[in-house]
């Protein structure tokens, strides 16, 4: 997967990884890992990030228009309808949100004034210059980074007075459920769609990879203690299991979700990632 390029791995980074694991049991710990990983090239973000906007998203804002019509309203620039960045004031400048923006304003050829930042969102809502947000991000997980995020800028206080769609390419039900009881009148669209069968520690997974002899729980045991006995415990609320337990063998190439194992991203004194957090 590696050498045909369709995992965005580099050799280095495989051969340093798959090394810390020495016995036969960590030795098939790591196959298993191996075995589940899902990992979306550049390519595949992209197409799958123009397939969402260009099918789901469209559909919703303009059911009777063909699929092109967003993009020839954001090409244009001169509508009610803006693109907003999943980031709150206090995120780092590598947050994913303004990476995706600026993918999708190449793929789509956005005019600039179609993407703003959340607090001119805002301010063009409050002024009446825009009637529908559309919040532009990677992946959701379990909810709580886009309930900071909405809260922090006050999206939640004018959901009655304007059209709000969030949109991220991939979403676990988790969070979906998560946001749907906190705001109903939101609208979450996303490409791909992960739920708890996704968990390198459901019953799904170790029925395939534990052929009849590791179960789910016992494979979740050994690595609590593999985990802990090689530092990869990240900092609360990641967990040895990563954000709200998720334990997901998911990332893309610019990024890896937290919600995903600990195992896969996380760097130590004592640990090398095989994945890009």
């Amino acid at each position: 997967m590696i050498d045909a390029h369709i995992w965005p791995i580099s050799s280095a980074s495989y051969e340093n990884w798959t090394r810390q694991f020495t016995s036969p049991e960590e030795r098939f710990f790591a196959a298993a890992l191996l075995y589940c990983l899902n990992l979306r090239s550049r390519k595949q973000f992209e197409a799958g990030l123009v397939s969402l906007f260009r099918g789901n998203i469209s559909r919703q804002l303009f059911p009777d228009e063909h699929d092109l019509h967003l993009s020839d309203l954001l090409t244009r620039g001169n509508h009610k309808v803006r693109l907003v960045p999943v980031i709150c004031d206090d995120d780092p400048p590598t947050k994913s949100g303004p990476l995706v923006m600026r993918r999708l304003q190449r793929l789509l050829r956005c005019h600039s004034s179609s993407m703003v930042w959340p607090w001119r969102g805002v301010e063009l809502m409050d002024k009446g210059a825009v009637d529908t947000i559309v919040f532009v991000d990677d992946f959701l997980g379990g909810g709580s980074q886009f309930e900071k995020f909405f809260n922090r800028w006050g999206f939640n206080s004018r959901l009655s007075s304007s059209q709000m769609l969030y949109a991220p390419v991939t979403a676990h039900q988790q969070g979906l459920d998560h946001l749907a009881r906190l705001w109903p009148q939101l609208h979450v669209i996303c490409g791909e769609r992960l739920d708890n069968e996704h968990g390198f520690f459901s019953n799904d997974v170790w029925s395939r990879v534990g052929h009849g002899t590791v179960s789910a729980h016992d494979a979740q045991v050994w690595y609590e203690a593999f985990a802990k006995a090689r530092n990869i415990v990240p900092y609360n609320p990641v967990g040895h299991l990563g954000v709200g337990s998720l334990a997901l063998t998911y990332g893309f190439e610019h990024a890896t979700p937290n919600n995903s194992l600990p195992a896969l991203w996380y760097k130590s004194q004592s640990w090398q990632p095989l994945l890009e957090r």
